[in-house]
């Protein structure tokens, strides 16, 4: 895994908690501001989108990694 699985990572856990603590009122406190409640949505949405992105990238890589592999080994016992 790389920088860029961990910055993604920290950075869909970071906003899926922003969104939690402003639906919340933890971050803006106050009255039950429509703006508000739609952007702490969004930003909960947007994390976890990241989320499932960055973990759907994880995956491809490593299935591509094993498929290369694979390829590997067959032209080694072709080879032979």
């Amino acid at each position: 895994m790389n920088a860029s699985f961990y910055i993604n990572l920290a950075t869909s856990i970071i906003t899926f908690v922003l969104g939690i603590l402003l639906l919340t009122g933890i971050i803006y406190p106050g009255n039950k501001d429509s703006t508000k409640i739609v952007f702490g949505i969004v930003l909960l949405i947007y994390g976890l989108y990241r989320f499932i992105n960055s973990f759907s990238k994880m995956k491809q890589a490593k299935q591509q990694e094993r498929h290369e592999k694979m390829i590997e080994e067959r032209e080694k016992l072709l080879n032979r």
